[in-house]
């Protein structure tokens, strides 16, 4: 990341009362940054406060988020794009305008079976 992308990131408003974005927006200055091009990834905090985060994340076709679980329930919608959502006991493929509802705490792995971006909400918590 060059030190402009990074001061850009450093000045992004995270915690307020109000917060709006264009997703589409969000998603073309992803697709610009040197971790989308160079990387299989790319991912910004959209809102983050003590009990809530918000990240919009791109994917890679073949790209993969191993094993690893947060402590509060997670919801993972699914902008565009096609993932496997692995989980103890599941694996469920989920396409464009799909919505995933995790409680906490469960230990799972996303795999991008096409180039993907996501909107994925953690609730932190207490």
């Amino acid at each position: 990341m060059s030190k402009t992308e990074r001061e850009k990131l450093d000045n992004r408003v995270l915690k307020a009362q109000l917060l709006t974005f264009s997703i589409d927006n969000e998603i073309a200055r992803l697709k610009k940054e040197n971790a989308w091009i160079n990387g299989d990834r790319n991912a910004v905090t959209l809102q983050k406060n003590s009990r809530l985060r918000v990240v919009l994340m791109s994917l890679h076709k073949g790209a993969t988020l191993r094993e690893h679980k947060v402590e509060g329930p997670i919801t993972l919608f699914i902008v565009s794009g096609k993932i496997n959502f692995i989980s103890e006991k599941e694996k469920v493929k989920v396409e464009t305008n799909g919505l995933i509802v995790l409680e906490k705490a469960i230990p799972h792995d996303v795999e991008a079976l096409e180039d993907t971006t996501i909107i994925l909400t953690i609730i932190q918590a207490k």
